[in-house]
């Protein structure tokens, strides 16, 4: 039989190895009670509470703005004058045709004044041939006339009396088509001032202007945005939330929101909404918040990091994230441990079961 030189380089090396993978102390912890708080975080950026964008209801030039960046205005007042030069033409041309109509219909040459001279004309001819009438039809009964010269009689009487009453008629369908005429024309005369009224773009709500995106002289259409309005002194923290986390939120759950303008101080907000539908494009859902504490002085714009508090467990046995392998596994002295997790913080993780307070843990090599 060959002997083994236990003594070899390679055996060395081996031996040695195992020796101080023996000795090398594993880096263990004693699992322990604390407090654990589980949150969604999210980047935030402040928006007042309402807040719109100012468009304009007829297209045109902007002829005067009265606001400047940073003024406070009240709801109703005017912001921009634009000069709508369809809406004007229109007015002038529906004045226009309002005169005109009113002229037609109740002015000294007007048409119903011509139908009533027509009128006097032919109640003459009736009264005239009335009267021939009754003569003749005397002088028939004493058969001092023939009969052809009755029938002519007659039928000059009859003539004339139906073209005074068909000019009647027409003088009362004329008068009712005239005065349709001029109530239309003076609908339109207000339907065209009413437009060209529009074009003073008046505030909607009480607040500050916080841009105008428009200068004066500058064409404007009803589709572009020439200002934007929103709340002075209350404002809402807008945060997006990932499809993850979101079913983790609710409404009325804390917020802890830090601002860069403020450093390190911390202010407490809630929940208030959440957006019933996602954005595909950032695949997260838009949240918002009020403030509890708010700020002395807030701005629009500025921006920072917040904490939705969505779990807290107070006397739990917490072990750090990092000793827990795989999802629910840890070392114990006597080998690998399965575990119920309960609330997950950034750091540090709750065991509902599979460990006791006092249990020794070691931190995966």
């Amino acid at each position: 039989m060959k002997n083994v030189n236990l003594f070899s380089p390679l055996s060395f090396f081996v031996l040695s190895f195992l020796f101080f993978a023996c000795g090398e102390e594993r880096e263990s912890l004693t699992v322990k009670q604390g407090d654990i708080v589980e949150s969604v975080y999210s980047s935030v950026v402040i928006e007042p509470q309402e807040m719109y964008k100012v468009n304009s209801s007829v297209p045109g030039y902007i002829e005067v703005i009265k606001v400047e960046v940073g003024d406070t205005v009240e709801a109703g007042e005017p912001l921009l004058y634009i000069r709508d030069v369809t809406s004007v033409n229109n007015a002038s041309n529906a004045r226009l045709a309002l005169e005109l109509a009113e002229k037609n219909y109740k002015g000294e040459v007007s048409l119903l004044q011509d139908l009533r001279l027509e009128l006097q004309n032919a109640e003459v001819r009736k009264n005239n041939d009335s009267i021939q009438y009754v003569k003749f039809k005397k002088l028939f009964d004493k058969q001092l006339v023939t009969e052809t010269e009755m029938d002519q009689v007659e039928l000059a009487y009859t003539a004339s009396k139906n073209s005074y009453q068909s000019l009647k008629n027409r003088i009362k369908r004329s008068e009712r088509e005239l005065k349709i005429s001029m109530e239309q024309a003076r609908n339109n005369l207000n339907s065209s001032q009413s437009r060209s009224d529009e074009a003073i773009i008046r505030n909607r709500i009480s607040g500050v202007v916080y841009d105008l995106q428009k200068e004066q002289g500058e064409y404007v259409n009803m589709q572009e945005p020439v200002a934007v309005i929103g709340t002075a002194d209350r404002f809402v923290i807008k945060m997006l939330i990932d499809e993850i986390d979101i079913s983790k939120v609710r409404k009325g759950q804390r917020i802890v929101v830090s601002l860069e303008a403020y450093g390190s101080k911390t202010f407490e907000a809630l929940v208030t909404r959440i957006a019933p539908k996602m954005d595909t494009r950032t695949q997260t859902f838009e949240v918002e918040g009020t403030f509890v504490t708010q700020p002395d002085k807030i701005y629009y714009g500025l921006t920072g990091e917040a904490n939705i508090i969505v779990e807290k467990s107070r006397n739990a046995l917490i072990v750090p994230r990092e000793y827990i392998m795989g999802t629910d596994q840890v070392e114990t002295p006597s080998g690998m441990k399965r575990v119920r997790l309960g609330t997950m913080s950034l750091t540090h993780a709750e065991i509902l079961e599979g460990l006791k307070e006092g249990d020794v843990i070691y931190k995966p090599l």
